[in-house]
């Protein structure tokens, strides 16, 4: 009798434990789906904690990731990610996984790293049906590191990809080498030739990269701070023009030399941004055909 109600007991507690599982599982997935995103990364990190196996915690955190990169952080998704490692590459759950990988070190503005992932996918997989899966990543990707061939190519590919008339895929084709023709692609600005520009005349590497009005002022500044240090030694004020002028203008001309940089850097961002602007739209075009 004594065993009998033992077995009982332990019964009801593993059924009591199976049933809470299940119904977080629940939660976290209603959560998800109604846009909670923070609450479901909270119930589902607690899944992880509960899981039995690497099965079951290799999901929970690739559906953790997917609420972070909903939240727009993209670094702790990748965190998220980076651990779940799959020793059979026909796991249904790891094209997913690579995907979310590859998506979020572009979102997160690692291009580089996104393509060495979609390479190592497309080397351990099999399943050759799944490379269209990555290509408009690929193709993004290959844009922002300024690969325009292959990324034309990637374009051309997923375009034949497409369930199209060979009308509208001539049509398509036709699109894809005029936007990546020469005079087309963004002109990307040099940041090492726009610190050189500056480093040899102070103001010309920020008009190089777009801002004329930066530039002059630039140019301006430095132009009187020289003056200014040139009168006070002409005038016998050696200490006062070494330190208040040179001193000065040795921050604001190597200042010059940095913004030149980064001003660059930025200008090829929103180059970019228009251009992949354009791509997506082909990219979309092209999905909302085929459905």
């Amino acid at each position: 009798m004594q065993y009998t109600i033992k077995f009982f007991f332990s019964f009801i507690f593993l059924c009591a434990i199976f049933l809470n599982s299940s119904a977080s599982v629940v939660k976290s997935d209603s959560l998800y789906l109604s846009g909670n995103y923070f609450e479901a990364s909270i119930e589902y990190e607690r899944m992880i904690f509960q899981a039995k196996n690497n099965t079951d915690i290799n999901y929970f955190k690739y559906k953790k990731a997917l609420c972070y990169k909903h939240m727009g952080r993209f670094y702790d998704a990748l965190n998220e990610l980076q651990p779940i490692y799959f020793s059979n590459p026909a796991d249904s759950l790891y094209h997913l996984v690579c995907y979310e990988q590859s998506l979020c070190f572009y979102l997160n503005g690692e291009p580089a790293r996104a393509l060495w992932k979609i390479d190592e996918f497309f080397h351990r997989s099999t399943d050759t049906t799944l490379f269209r899966f990555f290509l408009p990543v690929k193709i993004l990707c290959l844009n922002e590191t300024f690969q325009w061939e292959e990324a034309k190519n990637s374009l051309l590919q997923y375009v034949n990809m497409q369930d199209f008339s060979p009308e509208k895929k001539t049509e398509l084709e036709e699109t894809v080498l005029n936007v990546y023709g020469r005079k087309n692609r963004p002109r990307i600005k040099s940041e090492k030739k726009a610190e050189n520009l500056s480093r040899f005349l102070p103001g010309s590497g920020q008009i190089y990269a777009g801002k004329e009005g930066e530039g002059v002022i630039n140019f301006l500044i430095n132009a009187s701070i020289l003056t200014f240090a040139g009168i006070q030694v002409y005038n016998g004020f050696y200490i006062t023009g070494y330190l208040a002028g040179l001193g000065f203008f040795n921050k604001t001309y190597h200042g010059g030399i940095r913004r030149a940089g980064v001003l660059a850097a930025q200008k090829n961002k929103e180059l970019m941004a228009g251009f992949n602007s354009e791509i997506t739209t082909i990219l979309l075009s092209n999905t909302e055909e085929t459905k």
